[in-house]
């Protein structure tokens, strides 16, 4: 049996070439599933099942080495390798051991990728020249050479196949493609596999394809244009280092290029690579959209999609929502739909089991937990909050156990355990008996919480506690089991979720089939520090997926032109081919991004000299993946037979980029995007309608908020009934004007001397800053100077603070409610009139329930919202438009 290679001219005529009655009824591997897709549109005697992608059948083929219970393994293994072997030969005097181990820890996923690389490559370690290396990579290499001596059976890669194992893959993989469906497979030559349209290849795809080359015909094909020889000589650069020829189509199938748009610009770019300018045709101006940055782009492919699926709402058969897209959008660049995944996440695929908020909470209860100290440390309060949101620890309604927990938290947010944070809290819960003295302090968010919701934190943050206990605490930083981690966990999940009444039933399949998922991998013998274990849990906790619930991207890559331009049926024939990201810097990217840390081309092409063809031919596809971009390109444009749109993004990564050179060159004309017009009025989120209270006696004050913004007059006098300050910025301001009004209050009448004041102010201090606990050293230093700068001022040239007259305690008062108002002399009319004073019968009379029950409660942007108590729920002070 041989490996044969065969090209053909025009893939929508693969059918006329000559080998076509030998490969028609084999079975067929393809690069991805959009080729599979494509091919079995366009040709009948293809089916699913007969075609099939080549990462199926290497799941199939290498079972072991491709499961996650051998990787969960794997990394185990290699976490306890690394704690007794020496890399002391491997580095200069200027690093320690332990800094080499740590690093090595803290890179687990890469160092494991890249000794799976160098396995499936069957690299020979006596013949790696060390002295030509970095020492990331000598530490390597001498982690591969220690595996290998190891006998261990986890890294032994099989290799002896027989016949009757590789055919019993094969007819697997048949089945597993067809999805249970009936359908009759006799036809299929399983003594012939015919390989699609592989660039990039992995090592394990070589094996895959030397082993298939031992008991069968292996027949590789891809496609090959004579007339764009230099845009496909990234192809034979490659399949040149297979050992067998290269026998390329004699046919001349013509495209029929210049009949479409896309074909004219493909011809003119093959033509410019190869440097034959005479043949390029300027006749008609190549059109480039210009987007701003890669949020503007998503902004437009979200509005073709929302399109999309309105359009499939009107539609009785409901296809998915992008067969109604009219533009398929390829990008070079695929990052945006990192946020497009934001914006439609069922679109995605199924959710992760740890994108949920339970999962979230193992997550963060791992994070939290200190192996060497055997106690939760909190790094960052984000993960207290996951825990206590997802359900796990019972709370009376939903959502109440974080509302308490967010406005205590700056009181807390010093505390790095959850004992700390708990005696932190009784200590809260002793001072919310006020004395006159310290009344001010009430519009301070933690001291409106109660002495019940206090003791319902303690009581949840006590729990959360135990379970961290119950699961960790019997672990060390050394050896920890990872069976007995993933049975605690299973038993949570059982008896603290299962049992809930008010699951969600879509939620509660996803945890069976989480249980299901644990009891596959819970033979797994593995043992190893707990960052290891911690790394795992990406593994271990996802459920069992189900057939047909993975992603749809929106915007695909550029791997998958080749199979969509194929699937040229009536409706896609009136899609527009949007081909994205044509920036130099996105059509430029190299190798470097190919190979796992430590591993570069630099460490492949001077590390040996190979002579087995897998190792060239794999760092060569890797070499030459930015041609094969330049070429996925071309192939787009010369093959669809669709409208095309260009488009690039302007400013990247804090980067300016620029248009790709071959279409600059090709004087193409840039068009800045310029999108539909937005209505910037937000209904639910500008106006509110609420029930006002029927015998509420307001104060001047609050009419002043009603003047100045009925949203806040809503939160601030009818719900919270005062100005409550909820974040640092805010309640640093605060402190500045209670230390200066209780002073004024103090030295009242009182002559001016400059050390008694700052003796004053810093005793005021140290009683205050136990109430502002979130407040550094300097913050006191500066709101004391601040103080004493103010005071001054206040004392005059006389050197001796007036008596405290009704016009200085409503200042004070103001100032209180709105930390800043603006100054008389400075102020336009509009603020003259909101902040003016008022009578009592001026204020029933402008706030009397009949008024208020009117009222739309509508935002308005002013001068003072960036100092309003209620901004981070308003959001109006981030830039939304007053309409």
């Amino acid at each position: 049996m041989a490996i044969i290679i065969y090209t053909y001219s025009n893939p929508y005529k693969i059918n006329r070439e000559q080998y076509w009655a030998l490969v028609k009824n084999s079975f067929h591997l393809c690069v991805s599933q959009t080729l599979v897709n494509g091919l079995c549109d366009q040709y009948r005697e293809f089916y699913k099942g007969k075609l099939t992608t080549i990462d199926r059948f290497i799941n199939k083929l290498f079972l072991d080495w491709e499961s996650d219970a051998v990787e969960i393994s794997q990394r185990a293994y290699i976490d306890n390798v690394i704690d007794y072997m020496s890399f002391r030969e491997y580095v200069d005097d200027d690093l320690s051991e332990e800094d080499i181990k740590l690093s090595l820890k803290r890179n687990r996923s890469y160092v494991l990728k890249s000794l799976r690389v160098m396995f499936e490559l069957g690299m020979n370690p006596d013949n790696i020249r060390e002295d030509c290396l970095t020492y990331e990579q000598k530490c390597i290499v001498g982690l591969f050479k220690e595996l290998m001596t190891s006998g261990s059976s986890l890294f032994s890669l099989k290799n002896d196949f027989t016949k009757d194992e590789v055919d019993d893959a094969i007819k697997q993989t048949i089945a597993d493609a067809l999805r249970d469906k009936e359908k009759d497979c006799s036809d299929i030559n399983i003594d012939n596999v015919v390989v699609h349209g592989i660039h990039q290849f992995t090592p394990i795809m070589l094996k895959t394809i030397e082993i298939l080359s031992k008991y069968k015909n292996v027949i590789v094909l891809f496609n090959y244009q004579p007339d764009y020889k230099n845009v496909y000589q990234t192809w034979l650069n490659i399949y040149s280092w297979f050992e067998s020829k290269i026998n390329l189509s004699n046919q001349n199938f013509n495209n029929d290029s210049q009949e479409f748009e896309g074909g004219i610009v493909a011809d003119n770019m093959a033509a410019m690579i190869a440097g034959s300018t005479a043949a390029i045709d300027l006749s008609k101006r190549i059109e480039v959209t210009e987007f701003d940055n890669q949020t503007e782009f998503a902004g437009y492919v979200a509005k073709k999609f929302e399109n999309a699926s309105h359009k499939r709402e009107n539609d009785e058969f409901r296809h998915p929502a992008l067969y109604y897209m009219d533009e398929q959008i390829y990008a070079a660049n695929s990052g945006v739909n990192q946020i497009l995944k934001i914006y439609f996440p069922e679109q995605f695929g199924e959710r992760e089991f740890l994108d949920y908020p339970i999962g979230h909470f193992f997550i963060s209860v791992t994070n939290m937990w200190d192996p060497e100290s055997n106690v939760m440390c909190i790094k960052d309060l984000s993960d207290v909050f996951e825990c206590l949101s997802c359900g796990i620890i019972s709370e009376e309604k939903n959502g109440l156990l974080v509302s308490i927990l967010d406005r205590c938290r700056f009181y807390i947010s010093k505390e790095t355990t959850i004992k700390g944070m708990i005696k932190k809290l009784k200590k809260l819960k002793k001072s919310l008996d006020f004395d006159g003295y310290r009344e001010d302090l009430r519009r301070l968010d933690y001291y409106n919480v109660t002495e019940d919701e206090i003791d319902t934190l303690i009581t949840a943050l006590r729990e959360l506690n135990s379970i961290a206990e119950q699961f960790f605490a019997d672990f060390s930083d050394k050896k920890n089991d990872f069976k007995k981690f993933y049975k605690k966990i299973e038993d949570v999940l059982v008896n603290k979720v299962l049992d809930k009444e008010e699951l969600d039933e879509d939620f509660k399949d996803i945890v069976v089939r989480v249980l299901a998922r644990l009891n596959e991998v819970s033979s797994i013998e593995a043992s190893a520090s707990f960052e290891c274990l911690r790394e795992t849990m990406q593994l271990y906790l996802k459920q069992v997926p189900i057939e047909g619930k993975g992603a749809n991207w929106i915007v695909r890559n550029f791997e998958q032109i080749d199979g969509d331009v194929l699937r040229n049926n009536a409706l896609e024939s009136e899609k527009i081919y949007h081909f994205a990201c044509l920036s130099d810097q996105d059509m430029s990217i190299t190798h470097k991004d190919e190979f796992p840390w430590p591993l570069d081309i630099a460490f492949f092409e001077v590390a040996q000299a190979p002579v087995d063809w897998k190792y060239q031919v794999y760092v060569t596809s890797r070499l030459e993946y930015k041609n094969f971009r330049r070429y996925a390109l071309v192939y787009g444009l010369g093959f669809s037979k669709s409208k095309i749109k260009l488009s690039y993004i302007k400013n990247e990564n804090d980067e300016e980029n620029e248009l790709y050179y071959l279409l600059r060159v090709l004087n193409a004309n840039i068009r800045p995007y310029v999108p539909d017009e937005v209505n910037n009025y937000r209904k639910d989120a500008t106006y509110i309608k609420v029930d006002a209270p029927k015998y509420k006696v307001y104060t001047q004050y609050d009419l002043m908020k009603y003047r100045l913004c009925k949203y806040r007059f809503l939160l601030d006098s009818i719900i919270q009934e005062k100005s409550v300050y909820k974040d640092q910025f805010l309640m640093r301001m605060y402190l500045t004007i209670v230390l200066e009004d209780r002073a004024k209050r103090y030295f009242s009448g009182k002559a001016y001397v400059r050390n008694v004041v700052h003796a004053y102010l810093n005793e005021q201090m140290e009683e205050l800053i136990g109430d502002f606990p979130f407040i550094t050293h300097l913050d006191v230093l500066d709101v004391i100077n601040d103080t004493l700068a103010y005071l001054e001022r206040s004392a005059g040239k006389y050197g001796k603070f007036g008596a405290i007259k009704d016009s200085d305690i409503d200042y004070m008062i103001k100032r209180e409610e709105f930390l800043s108002i603006p100054l008389k002399k400075n102020a336009d009319s509009e603020y003259q009139e909101v902040f003016k004073n008022s009578t009592q019968d001026e204020v029933n009379s402008a706030l009397t329930f009949e008024n208020l029950e009117k009222v739309k409660y509508h935002k308005s942007l002013n001068v003072l919202c960036d100092k309003c108590s209620d901004k981070e729920v308003c959001i109006e002070v981030y830039g939304v438009k007053k309409r």
